[in-house]
């Protein structure tokens, strides 16, 4: 019978488990082989070794699989990395704190959000906590789900505004559900289909070339379904990116199709920059909330955040 492996409660104090170990672990999450993560931490290659091979010893189970001078993680190697990887992220924000209260503020708070959500609400909960809590450093990171929701996991943001994994199961984070992100197809103005003066169909909207959130994302694959649902080829031109910047400047360039959040869409057209395409297509996508990862202890600055964001998002929810 396989042997099923298992820690104590002080695991860490039974293995000898050292800073050191933490700081390889991460290290060769990000290097090919353990000459290049010893470099990187100013080891010898052998000490490396030694070092690896300790904390193999002390868990008693391999962490890597050997392929050549590569190591390639399993699944222990992926957990205990992972981990890893997210105390010395709060040992640094431990410090960025310390730093920021030492003179004379109350924190630092990490916020990931979705381009639609930034438009309005988050923009109004910022200028709220701007103005009644002056202290709080804020720092803003837009970006697609998926990509944020890798961020709050690895403890480089505090607060996820966006869509968990349906994969996901909830085991790990908190989510408080806000409502659906209305999203609309839109184009340059000038784009032939605007001229038309009607309701585009999704046959007229194949042959032209479109920008779209890179394999994967909920937008994109929704548009897909649409296209496979009527039978239609799927437009030969399509650029995957989860840049708006990006996005916006490909649409000027261009005759391309996008899809974005009606807010951001509202936004950009108040300034002439896009038009919204009058479609028969509906792209519904499922709602968004606030993520927080249930690991964490929130430092006060956060709980403040959160609350604010509450407030502002409770008219939507």
């Amino acid at each position: 019978m396989k042997q099923t492996l298992q820690l104590s409660p002080s695991w860490f104090l039974d293995i000898r488990l050292k800073f050191r170990h933490l700081q390889l672990l991460q290290a060769l999450s990000r290097h090919n082989t353990l000459q290049d993560a010893a470099d990187s931490l100013g080891l010898a290659q052998p000490a490396a070794s030694r070092l690896l091979g300790d904390l193999e010893e002390m868990i008693g189970t391999p962490l890597f699989r050997r392929d050549g001078r590569r190591l390639v993680l399993n699944s222990y190697g992926e957990l205990l990395t992972r981990r890893s990887k997210n105390l010395l992220e709060e040992l640094e924000r431990t410090r960025e704190e310390f730093n920021t209260v030492s003179k004379g503020g109350v924190g630092s708070v990490s916020i990931g959000a979705i381009d639609g959500p930034v438009v309005d609400l988050l923009t109004q909960a910022v200028l709220n906590i701007q103005s009644d809590n002056p202290g709080i450093e804020l720092e803003i990171r837009t970006g697609s789900s998926i990509a944020l929701f890798n961020d709050l996991m690895n403890g480089e943001i505090d607060i996820m505004i966006g869509r968990p994994p349906e994969e996901e199961n909830g085991a790990t984070f908190h989510y408080l559900p806000i409502g659906e992100e209305p999203m609309v197809i839109s184009t340059r103005p000038g784009n032939p289909l605007l001229l038309k003066g009607r309701t585009i169909r999704l046959e007229e909207m194949a042959s032209y070339p479109w920008i779209l959130q890179r394999k994967g994302g909920k937008s994109r694959k929704k548009l897909e379904d649409a296209f496979a649902e009527r039978g239609i080829a799927l437009p030969k031109d399509i650029i995957g990116s989860d840049s708006l910047v990006m996005t916006l400047a490909y649409l000027e360039k261009t005759d391309a199709l996008t899809i974005l959040s009606a807010a951001v869409a509202n936004q950009q057209a108040k300034y002439a920059q896009i038009q919204i395409l009058p479609s028969e297509v509906e792209i519904a996508i499922s709602s968004y909330g606030i993520l927080t990862l249930k690991a964490r202890n929130q430092s006060q600055a956060t709980v403040t955040v959160l609350n604010e964001l509450c407030t502002v998002l409770a008219p939507v929810m």
